[in-house]
């Protein structure tokens, strides 16, 4: 059985303003945080 992972709203808002920034793309967020797409682009909305 995998355990789900927990994010802080401080690390959503950390990832989602690094993303907004335009430095990185965000393929290369998510794969920096491990994360998908899918998610990232749901902690944007």
């Amino acid at each position: 059985m995998t355990k789900r992972r927990r994010f802080t709203a401080e690390f959503k808002a950390t990832v989602v303003l690094e993303a907004l920034s335009g430095e990185s793309s965000q393929t290369e967020e998510c794969r920096r945080h491990n994360l998908s797409e899918d998610q990232l682009s749901k902690w944007k909305h």
